[in-house]
């Protein structure tokens, strides 16, 4: 019986360790996929002056549809009011997110800047928080890599300890 709990102990650690190490995976897949809805936004606006409501419509992702941000973002399309939906659907969607704080920041502040300015300076704000978006994701990616080993080894570890301790 003593075995039994000690093997149960040890995988309850190890998947643990291998779930935390797959929330890296997935913050790192959410920081690209907004990376390039980004882009797309910019593109769309600056090349082609197309509304917002076509924006979001026309974007698809995987990652961003699975979350729930960018059927949020679509769910506005008939609103008479087409103020504050970008933090609303990132709002909606913060349960299902991954995100850390500032990257949270950063898709929210991208979100405010879009269609309140000029052109250019829209397209100089455009280029500032793709190119922190783009840091955050290289800083996420050395790290991240770093961390799901992290994870796994202290899982591994954490559930070794445990299975002695319960032998």
């Amino acid at each position: 019986m003593r075995l039994a709990g000690a093997f149960v102990m040890f995988l309850f650690f190890t998947f643990l360790g291998v779930y935390a190490g797959g929330r890296e995976k997935k913050r790192l897949a959410e920081c690209e996929a907004f990376l390039s809805l980004f882009e797309y936004i910019k593109n769309q606006i600056i090349f082609f002056l197309t509304p917002t409501k076509v924006i979001y419509g026309s974007f698809s992702n995987d990652v961003l549809e699975e979350c729930g941000f960018l059927p949020a973002l679509r769910s506005h399309e008939n609103d008479a009011v087409y103020h504050g939906i970008w933090q609303s659907a990132l709002n909606s969607s913060a349960g299902a997110l991954h995100l850390t704080e500032k990257q949270r920041e950063l898709v929210a502040d991208f979100g405010d800047c879009i269609g309140k300015t000029n052109g250019e300076i829209q397209a100089n704000s455009f280029d500032y928080y793709i190119a922190e978006l783009k840091a955050e994701i290289e800083r996420e990616k050395s790290e991240g890599t770093k961390n799901v080993k992290l994870y796994r080894t202290l899982g591994l570890a954490a559930g070794a300890c445990a299975a002695i301790l319960i032998i």
